[in-house]
Order: C-alpha cells, then structure tokens, then sequence
C-alpha cells in the first residue's frame, strides 16, 4: 500500500527533478577507464530460474557494446513501491527501472521518468498496440506520453478443483463462463451444503466491474465512474453471496494472500492465476492436479480486462540517456523478450513474438499447455482495465475496503461504490 509519506517523497522528487531537468545538457559520461556503466533494476527475478537468463542478456550486451558496463540490481518485491518513491526524492533512481504502470505513474507524475513517446518517438511501432496503451499516461499533470518500453505480458486461467464441483453439485464439465454462469453456480454450491466457498472474488476489485460491463473512468482520465445502478447490482450479488457463506471471511482483508492455500488445501472451487502455476501445482498438490481444470476468466464481454503489463522505464536523472536508452530497447525487442516470456510462461508486448510457432503450436493435451492457450487468447483479446493512477493508495485498496464493510452489512453496496468513487476522484486532484 502506498503511504501519504509516499506522496510526499514523490511530490519532493518532482520539485528535485524540474531543477534537475533545468539543467539539461544531459549526455554519456564515462568512467576513468572510458565506460559507461548503466544501472537496471528489475524486482524479484534474481533467483535460480533466471539469474541465468539475465547474466547471458547482459553478457550478450557488453560484448557488442564494449565501452558499456550494465550493473544489474534486483530488489525484492516488498516495500518496492516505496523504495522506488525514495530513491526519486534522493535522486538515485536507477538508470533503467522495471515495474508496471500504476508503480510508474507516480514517479512519471513528479517528473522522474523519460517520456519515451518524445525520447523515442519511432518506438510505438515496434509493440502491440495494447501494450503501448498501458504504458501511456494522461490526464491531470501527466503530459501524454509512453512513459516506458512495453515488456512482459500476464493473464491467467481461472483454475477449477473438479472433485470439488462434483461434491458441490456442480458440472466440471461445464465450467461458468459469464458473471451469470458464475453466481448461478455459487448459489448451486451453497444450497448444496458442502461447506466448500466459490472463490475469494468478492467485488473489491475493479475487474469485477470492467468484466461486467462497467465503465470505470472517462475517456479523459478526469473522472471514475464505476459506481452505476449496474456496478451496485453487481456488487449486490456477491453480498448476498457472503451472507450465504459462498465467500471465505478471510477474503475481506485487503492484506490477505492465501487463496492458493485455500484452493491447495479443497476449500475453495475456483481461483484465478498465471499459466506458470500449473508448475507449482504439480510440485506442491500432485494429488490436486487429477482433479484440475482450466478455464477463462469470468466475464461478460467475452473478453479479460486482466491484462498486466510490465515495462522498463528511463529515468529523467539519468546521466547516460542514450545507453540507458539503448540497453532497455535491446531488452525489450523481439528477441529477447520471446526467450524470457518462453522461460517465464509470460507473454511478450514487442509485435510479431505472439506469431512465434512457440505459441501458434501449444500442445493443449496437457494442463501447462491449455493453461497457456487460454492466456493466449486473453493477451490477445484482453486488455488492463485498471487505470494506471488506481494505484493502491489513490482507490485499490480502498475500493477493497469498502466492498468488504457492505459484505459485512456496515453499508450498503451504493454506499461503498459512491465512497470508493469519490475517494479516487479526490486523489486525481493531487
């Protein structure tokens, strides 16, 4: 969760970097042996399965490039967003910054990012044009720019324990496709009496509405509109769910994260997650893959607005513009982002990889491969309905919040969608 001190490091590294920027003039500067050394950060993917990868690319680089050295830097996953606020405000970003757009929308706010749409202009051509999308920020203090190159794209099946279904009076058979499909199921499943709980969806994220049919904000960035008559139907449904035990108390706190226990351990039907899972799976619950299914995500467009994308941002404080440039160009290209996405169960954002026959021959006979296709289609056909400034702190966690106190009968499902409304509208302002 992003904190108010958070705001305020980003608010003091904007003032930072416009005297910075007055400066201008930015240009290579080499170390005493003539190098130039390029600083990238990723976040949690130094470890056993790709350390390699990333010591070959880097090698790769050097070696074509040899007055450039790339110092490769991981953080961990927790406290990343406010490691990234810090180091803007103490003008230490790294050169080349991996994250997703709602970590970046902050700091291209303050003015801490190169806006690549500029820097850059020909890059746009050289990505899926969803992908562009996600990386580029409007509205309200953001001059209109990609504000990164596209990198990694993610969606994921939902996951289905079949055994569970069947105990529940549910057809495995016929897995729910649409919001209707879905709560009729739950209802199916509870009045079945199994004790089992659907899934931990319970309304607090802005998918559930996108996936609905609801718009979540304007076309302008200017304004959120996802508490309509239709969002509060919505949202109705999944109260009346909680009151009839279809949904696990656990699942109110916006900190909790032990879905995959509960689905590991046959508490619950269905969960929502990544191609790669099926890996994990098959290691931890060999006895839960017999009974596994895969399925698309639940929605009623026919299409997933789960689409997460990855990008690789340059820093506005950078003192090698143009190697930082170029080195997040070499990561981002086709090439090299096909290997990761293949070593990774990911997708890549640079146009042409989805046509590789790695993904136009996926062998469906088996979990890992329909996993795979399904995700395929959703990165095709999907998109990311989340905006990039519903960021945690700015509507995330307190749309959560307030979805969990109308399961709980504190307030009504109008109530927490117009609060959850003005609460992120407020937060544009700033």
């Amino acid at each position: 969760m992003i904190s108010l001190k958070k705001t305020i490091a980003i608010t003091a590294a904007a003032a930072t970097l416009f005297s910075v920027a007055a400066c201008g003039g930015q240009s290579n500067s080499k170390d005493a042996n003539g190098k130039t050394e390029v600083s990238f950060q990723t976040w949690n993917l130094k470890n056993d399965k790709y350390t390699p990868y990333f010591k070959s690319l880097i090698a790769a680089y050097e070696k074509a490039n040899p007055d450039v050295t790339i110092k490769w830097i991981d953080q961990p996953s927790d406290n990343y967003e406010q490691k990234l606020s810090a180091d803007a405000a103490a003008n230490s970003l790294p050169d080349i910054i991996d994250a997703g757009p709602s970590l970046m929308y902050g700091l291209a706010k303050a003015g801490a990012l190169l806006n690549i749409s500029k820097e850059d202009p020909g890059a746009q051509k050289n990505f899926y044009p969803g992908a562009w999308d996600a990386v580029t920020f409007k509205g309200n203090g953001v001059k209109e720019g990609a504000y990164g190159y596209p990198w990694y794209v993610n969606d994921g099946p939902m996951y289905y324990n079949t055994q569970l279904m069947q105990q529940c009076g549910l057809d495995p058979n016929k897995l729910p496709v649409t919001w209707d499909d879905y709560f009729t199921d739950a209802n199916t499943m509870v009045k079945s009496g199994c004790g089992a709980y659907m899934s931990t969806m319970l309304g607090g994220a802005v998918d559930d509405y996108a996936s609905h049919g609801v718009k979540i904000m304007n076309a302008d960035h200017t304004k959120y509109t996802f508490n309509t008559d239709k969002a509060v139907e919505h949202l109705q449904k999944f109260v009346d769910l909680y009151k009839n035990k279809g949904i696990p108390s656990e699942a109110l706190s916006a900190q909790w994260s032990q879905q995959g226990e509960f689905f590991q351990k046959g508490s619950i039907i269905a969960m929502g997650g990544s191609a790669y899972q099926v890996a994990d799976f098959q290691q931890n619950s060999p006895d839960l893959v017999k009974h596994l299914a895969v399925g698309p995500k639940i929605t009623d467009e026919g299409r997933s607005a789960t689409v997460s994308y990855e990008m690789l941002a340059v820093s506005s404080q950078t003192k090698h513009k143009e190697a930082a440039m170029k080195f997040a160009q070499y990561v981002t290209n086709k090439k090299n982002q096909l290997e990761f996405a293949k070593k990774s169960s990911t997708f890549p954002s640079s146009k042409g990889g989805l046509e590789d026959p790695y993904y136009t021959k996926l062998d469906t006979s088996t979990l890992q491969g329909k996993a795979l296709a399904i995700t395929l289609k959703e990165v095709k056909d999907g998109y990311s309905c989340r905006p990039a400034e519903f960021t945690d702190a700015n509507g995330k966690v307190y749309l959560q919040q307030q979805a969990a106190l109308a399961l709980q009968g504190k307030q009504t499902a109008k109530q927490a969608l117009d609060k959850s409304v003005d609460f992120a509208n407020s937060k544009l302002k700033k």
